[in-house]
């Protein structure tokens, strides 16, 4: 009897000491997250160790880095002539169409062909294929690991998107800027994973059609649709890492090195043209380098200007897990590159999580935030279910507030937030964005005429 009653006090006891422990580690994360965020570090430091080493010892590592920012950022699918995103919050919809694609190689690249808008448009109608589409112009040579042997003529080549057809057997590179189409082959990939990707488990399809906007090709989304709001545990690094790994370590120790604050700002630069200024309400940081002077740059290509910008991009040391290349401005040389979630970009006026390059003759500029999204912690809100695109572009007409055929893109994003209760994390909601005067705007602010905001301010 004594034991039975031993037991049950033991047992109640566990219990008791299982819950007091399991409310423990909730308030560390949720009221003291920088205990947990430096957990995270150690880990990341250790698993960042191990990176490095295989980076230095094998070069293909540092190949297969740049192939995976430069991939594509959405994939759509063409069913009996109806266009459909394919979309998942369980799995990576692009990287798994990249691991069908691994060992694949694209062959036998013909010469550009321009067709009209409205040729344009039935190819992307091919019916029984895979749309892989670019966040903006991608050269030949950056994807050396798909294309076996680059055709003639490829330093001048772009496109903007893959036709690929269930079977392997029709593909088409396609430039929207120009209307130029080319033909290839596909050889080495495995055609039962091709075709089944569309049915796989956990993904979703979401019907699209295409629009073209003045010389602008837009993805309408055709319907409503629900997607998950986030919330990330987000890291902000110090300054001084910055100006070490930008100006340079024995620069930063030097006495060349001068300091000073303006305004909200602390500008550091040194005497040969490099500054670094630190937005300490923001968290913003703006690198140039005025007296960058490369003559051969006038000379450089599209694949030149993606390359070296990802050098760069590196050079920040910072996580690009989920990373992509999503803009390139060609008139101000500018390679924007930005965190996705879900397939959907982090599209922030505080640029969090966005990694601004510009690269010109005489003078190089890096726009980035200190800030840099760690890992998810339980959402604040329910899932957000938004509207057609059609819609969203019609109660904008309705505002009279600006001028519709003015907009050059519109797509969904995630907005930044800083969360109510905890001090290290961020939360992220979905909306559209509208690119309006070269700048991307939440569209709501667009209704109400504000252009700015601070809501994302960390």
């Amino acid at each position: 009897m004594k034991n039975n009653r031993f037991r049950g006090w033991f047992l109640h006891s566990l219990l008791i000491i299982a819950v007091l422990i399991s409310l423990i580690f909730t308030v560390l994360i949720w009221v003291t997250p920088g205990y947990f965020q430096r957990l995270i570090n150690i880990n990341s430091t250790t698993k960042s160790t191990s990176t490095t080493t295989t980076v230095n010892e094998d070069s293909t590592a540092e190949k297969k880095n740049l192939a995976n920012i430069y991939i594509p950022t959405s994939i759509t699918a063409t069913v009996k002539k109806e266009n459909y995103q394919l979309m998942s919050n369980r799995i990576d919809v692009v990287n798994s169409m990249m691991t069908v694609l691994e060992g694949a190689k694209f062959t036998d690249i013909k010469a550009p062909k321009e067709v009209s808008r409205k040729e344009y448009l039935k190819l992307l109608q091919t019916n029984n294929a895979y749309q892989l589409n670019y966040g903006s112009a991608v050269s030949f040579e950056i994807l050396k690991n798909y294309v076996k042997t680059q055709p003639e003529n490829s330093s001048s080549y772009s496109f903007d998107r893959i036709v690929l057809s269930f079977d392997g057997k029709t593909v088409y590179f396609l430039d929207d800027a120009d209307l130029k189409v080319y033909t290839a082959k596909l050889t080495g990939v495995d055609l039962t994973k091709l075709k089944s990707l569309i049915n796989g488990k956990n993904i979703k399809k979401m019907a699209i059609s295409y629009h073209y906007q003045g010389d602008n090709l837009l993805t309408y989304y055709d319907t409503s649709l629900t997607i998950p709001r986030y919330s990330y545990l987000y890291n902000k690094e110090n300054a001084g890492m910055y100006v070490t790994r930008l100006l340079g370590a024995e620069k930063s120790g030097s006495s060349s090195l001068t300091t000073r604050e303006h305004g909200n700002s602390t500008v550091y630069a040194d005497n040969s043209g490099q500054k670094l200024s630190v937005n300490n309400k923001t968290g913003v940081i703006t690198y140039t380098d005025y007296l960058a002077d490369d003559t051969k740059q006038q000379n450089w290509t599209l694949s030149d200007y993606l390359s070296n910008s990802f050098t760069q991009l590196e050079q920040l040391g910072v996580s690009l897990n989920d990373v992509r290349y999503s803009e390139y401005d060609q008139q101000e040389k500018n390679v924007i590159y930005r965190s996705y979630i879900d397939g959907f970009p982090v599209i922030s006026a505080r640029d969090f999580g966005t990694y601004q390059i510009q690269n010109r003759v005489r003078s190089k500029k890096i726009v980035f935030s200190q800030c840099s999204l760690q890992v998810p912690v339980p959402a604040a809100g329910k899932a957000v279910t938004l509207k057609a695109t059609k819609e969203v572009l019609a109660e904008l007409s309705a505002t009279n507030k600006i001028d519709v055929d003015k907009i050059e893109d519109i797509e969904i994003g995630y907005e930044v937030t800083q969360n109510g209760t905890a001090s290290l994390v961020t939360d992220l909601t979905p909306t559209y964005f509208v690119k309006y005067n070269n700048s991307w705007i939440n569209y709501e602010d667009l209704l109400t005429g504000e252009t700015g905001s601070s809501k994302d301010e960390l």
